[in-house]
């Protein structure tokens, strides 16, 4: 007869139950006798390892381990049974495992002991940590990225609180204001700038936080340690938190000190080129204006004769002394308005901006050139537009422009004339800008060279230098506006310059 153990029943089920848990769990989790052999392998670690259950029940818990694990395994258990000290028995730590196939992962493995009676065992957890660990390299890796390209980026970049101090700088930034990066640091980015500058700079980081605005862009003056001003184009970034609060400010300091140098030094040479131009031009008008101040200055010589000769006779009055001396007034008044003018052209100076009446700047340019104009049997219309509005410029180069481009005209009319009339008219086409058309009766210009006629040294003169409308050209740009040619009605040559209503 044979004896049942009335608790085996109990037992297997029990048995089942926790077979059933353990492969209903998410992680890998393995049950280990005492002496480290495998007693239980759920489902999950089926998969995470590659083996059956079937072929590591019994086997050594270290076949799941890599080097040095592998080897030293045993001698942690024993070392744990003999002492007690519980080493990783109740604490995750991350670890190295190993599939079947001999390829390692990372994992993170929770111990757990447990007693059936005099007998022990433990149970482990597995959570295969692979993907953040990969995560985890690739934050790393882009972070070193951004941190290089931070560190190592030719443009000048600080980041500041949202109270404007520093709290990183790269070393293209230590360049510029010629400071070690560590001496920026916790200081306020405005404490280097200009103190001109500093309102400016303060008010406008206020704004961006009070308003919301994400960037802004402000030209502004940084001192470098040497005490030489720096020009600098600062933009800003502002990064906020999810929930809105600034974080850090983004400065970038592009260094626009040798551009604006350039273009100072491009001014200055432009100017001075001009001042060449216009003596060019008047060295041209030598004869009209000599004959233009001979003709007042021959009757001052007859008035003053006749003055002379009344007062030797004795019998001149008053009122005859008074109406010679007047003529005398009127012809000196007239040849000082010619010098006036010549001198106004011909002096050297530098680029000024004030309010210009362009109607009045034509009348003193027509002026100058009437003696010449008459000596060759043409007319000077004039159609100026009533209640032009003002611009902004350098009066003195606005009329060298109408002047050049009067002369280009007579200079054509004298090779190829189509008739006597040389027009200049004032307009205003829109609300945001005037013109100022010249037009003559020349031949005109061959469409195939009009291409060409603004480029310094290319003229379609026999003796020409190429510059004239070159210079003409980059005054008007210089002043914000356009020049352009075109035909005009008579068939001859005309210009068109337009400038902006109110300034540059």
């Amino acid at each position: 007869m044979t004896l049942l153990d009335p608790a085996a029943p109990a037992r297997e089920h029990a048995d089942d139950q926790l077979g059933a848990l353990l492969d209903a769990a998410v992680d890998a989790m393995i049950v280990i006798g005492e002496g480290g052999e495998i007693a239980r392998f759920n489902r999950s670690a089926e998969r995470l390892f590659g083996y059956s259950a079937g072929e590591v029940a019994g086997r050594n818990v270290a076949l799941l381990m890599p080097e040095p694990d592998r080897s030293r395994h045993d001698g942690y258990i024993r070392n744990y049974v003999g002492s007690g000290d519980p080493k990783i028995i109740g604490i995750g730590r991350e670890v190295m495992a190993r599939r079947k196939d001999g390829s390692t992962f990372p994992i993170h493995l929770s111990v757990g002991e447990f007693r059936r009676g005099s007998s022990r065992g433990f149970v482990g957890i597995l959570h295969d940590i692979s993907a953040r660990k990969r995560q985890e390299e690739e934050l790393r890796r882009r972070t070193e990225e951004l941190r290089l390209v931070f560190e190592n980026a030719p443009t000048a970049i600080a980041t500041t609180d949202a109270t404007g101090h520093i709290i990183g700088a790269n070393q293209a930034c230590a360049r510029l204001l010629g400071r070690p990066i560590e001496t920026l640091l916790e200081r306020r980015i405005s404490e280097f700038m200009h103190p001109a500058d500093r309102g400016a700079a303060v008010a406008r980081l206020q704004h961006m936080l009070d308003h919301g605005e994400e960037s802004s862009s402000q030209e502004l003056r940084f001192w470098h340690h040497d005490g030489s001003v720096i020009h600098a184009l600062l933009y800003s970034a502002l990064v906020r938190d999810e929930q809105g609060n600034p974080v850090v400010v983004i400065e970038e300091l592009l260094d626009r000190t040798a551009a604006l140098t350039a273009q100072q030094e491009a001014e200055n040479l432009r100017t001075q080129l001009a001042h060449v131009g216009r003596l060019g031009t008047l060295g041209e008008m030598v004869s009209g204006i000599a004959h233009e101040v001979n003709q007042p200055l021959t009757a001052i010589a007859t008035y003053a004769s006749a003055c002379r000769r009344l007062l030797r006779s004795g019998a001149s009055t008053p009122e005859e002394l008074e109406a010679v001396l007047a003529k005398i007034s009127s012809q000196a008044e007239r040849a000082g308005q010619v010098i006036r003018g010549l001198r106004a052209l011909t002096r050297k100076r530098e680029q000024t901006r004030e309010t210009l009446d362009l109607n009045a700047l034509v009348r003193e340019v027509a002026a100058l050139l009437a003696p010449e104009v008459r000596l060759a049997g043409w007319t000077l219309e004039l159609e100026l537009a009533p209640g032009l509005p003002e611009v902004t410029g350098d009066g003195v180069q606005i009329q060298q422009v109408i002047l050049n481009l009067l002369r280009n005209g007579m200079e054509a009319m004298l090779e190829r004339p189509r008739g006597t009339r040389l027009a200049v008219a004032t307009e205003a086409p829109d609300a945001g800008h005037v013109q100022i058309r010249v037009s003559d009766s020349g031949p005109g210009v061959d469409p195939a060279e009009t291409g060409r006629l603004f480029e310094f040294f290319y003229t379609t003169k026999p003796q020409g230098m190429g510059l004239g409308l070159a210079i003409c050209q980059s005054i008007v740009v210089a002043h914000g506006g356009t020049v352009q040619y075109r035909t005009a009605p008579t068939g001859g040559a005309e210009f068109v310059v337009r400038l902006p209503v109110g300034g540059d």
